[in-house]
């Protein structure tokens, strides 16, 4: 049945460009095949793209009429792609970027856990026999390669500035993936955006962190068909 949906769906992109506003919007085919998140997806667009507008708009006017220079469209994309997904689960991330004026525009990621036996949206939590069993796991790993990553994009060693502290995980994402696309997830991604673990010149960082035995002894019976085990961290 699942095979079924994903042939008869296809990625779906909504996007349109004014003089005040360049608008995009996409999600996999994935999702497209899962009737409450196309609805879902399609409704956020809709928003999105009128909240952006009247925005733009009255910037402008205020701008016209003040006599400054428009300087610039604002910029709204949104990109929901797969990152993993079994016969119960889909897993998906989002990209977003907004450009509403000022210097730069910002990024922010976003991860979807869908249980399609359930029909609805879950957290990573609902997958283990206790919440945060997975912490400890996740964070000293990524604190570790976070920290060897930074040092090899500022090409120096890490001194104590304002980002020396490995951030929280309730201050970056983590979605599910199967790295090897043989529908049995293997990794978890840790994505860290501008100015939670760097400066914004920096950009994102993810760190792909393998999902191992000891991990996936805490998933819920009902869900580790869903996995598979990988070598820990050297």
């Amino acid at each position: 049945m699942l095979t079924l949906l994903l042939l008869a769906a296809a990625p779906v992109t909504v996007q349109g460009k004014t003089a005040t506003l360049e608008f995009s919007y996409k999600w996999s085919a994935e999702a497209a095949a899962v009737p409450a998140l196309d609805r879902r997806f399609r409704t956020d667009a809709a928003n999105q793209r009128r909240k952006l507008a009247a925005m733009a708009a009255q910037d402008r006017r205020e701008r016209l009429k003040n006599k400054m220079e428009w300087p610039a469209p604002y910029s709204f994309e949104r990109k929901w792609t797969t990152a993993g997904q079994t016969a119960r689960l889909l897993s998906l991330s989002s990209q977003t970027y907004v450009f509403s004026g000022g210097a730069h525009g910002n990024t922010n990621t976003q991860p979807l856990l869908w249980d399609r036996r359930l029909g609805r949206e879950i957290a990573l939590d609902n997958l283990l026999l206790r919440s945060g069993w997975w912490d400890g796991a996740i964070r000293k790993p990524f604190c570790t390669l976070l920290k060897r990553e930074r040092a090899k994009r500022l090409q120096e060693p890490v001194t104590n500035d304002i980002f020396s502290q490995c951030p929280p995980l309730k201050d970056v994402s983590l979605t599910l993936a199967d790295t090897n696309r043989n529908g049995r997830l293997d990794h978890v991604l840790v994505t860290a955006d501008p100015y939670v673990a760097g400066s914004y010149a920096e950009g994102i960082y993810e760190i792909s962190l393998p999902l191992t035995a000891a991990m996936l002894a805490r998933v819920r019976p009902d869900y580790r068909a869903s996995f598979e085990p990988q070598p820990p961290v050297q």
